[in-house]
């Protein structure tokens, strides 16, 4: 069942996000519920017999300026849909609700132009679901990109056929 992802999820979602992020990539407490607390309906949850199973948490944001891990963040700019991370349990994997949180959040922000930074492997997935490899990001960016891993990668999806990414 897909719902929001709500402050009381805070221990079971960085307890997932424990599972699935490198330590120097994880938000505390105060910086995952800032993320829920300016964009409520961007950040949703997946949940099966009481137990949270995956989510993502996205909020409007500044084009090419993305959040540090760890940062509480207040309102910052609509220019895009930042997806800031998506965690699925180990039990879920293989089960598309990545996929079904992204196309949820989709249908309820409708928006014009997404950006994010795949890490840990995961370029393929947000391939899969439509995002492209930003070309010639700015340097100051690309040296944020690269703190993220050597598998890390900025990507950007246009919807609605705006010009540009």
């Amino acid at each position: 069942m897909i719902r929001p992802l709500v402050r009381d999820d805070l221990e079971a979602a960085l307890a997932l996000q424990a599972l699935g992020y490198p330590e120097a990539l994880r938000d505390g407490p105060e910086a995952f519920a800032s993320r829920i607390d300016i964009a409520p309906d961007h950040c949703r949850a997946v949940e099966q017999g009481g137990r949270l199973l995956a989510w993502l948490l996205s909020h409007p944001w500044r084009s090419f300026d993305p959040p540090t891990p760890d940062q509480v963040l207040a309102p910052g700019g609509d220019a895009c849909w930042y997806i800031h991370d998506l965690s699925v349990a180990p039990e879920g994997r293989g089960l598309g609700l990545g996929r079904a949180l992204v196309e949820n959040v989709l249908a309820r922000c409708r928006p014009a132009r997404s950006e994010l930074i795949a890490v840990s492997g995961a370029r393929p997935v947000w391939l899969r679901l439509g995002w492209r490899d930003a070309p010639d990001l700015p340097t100051a960016l690309a040296a944020k990109v690269a703190a993220y891993g050597s598998e890390a990668a900025y990507m950007v999806r246009v919807f609605g056929g705006e010009a540009g990414a």
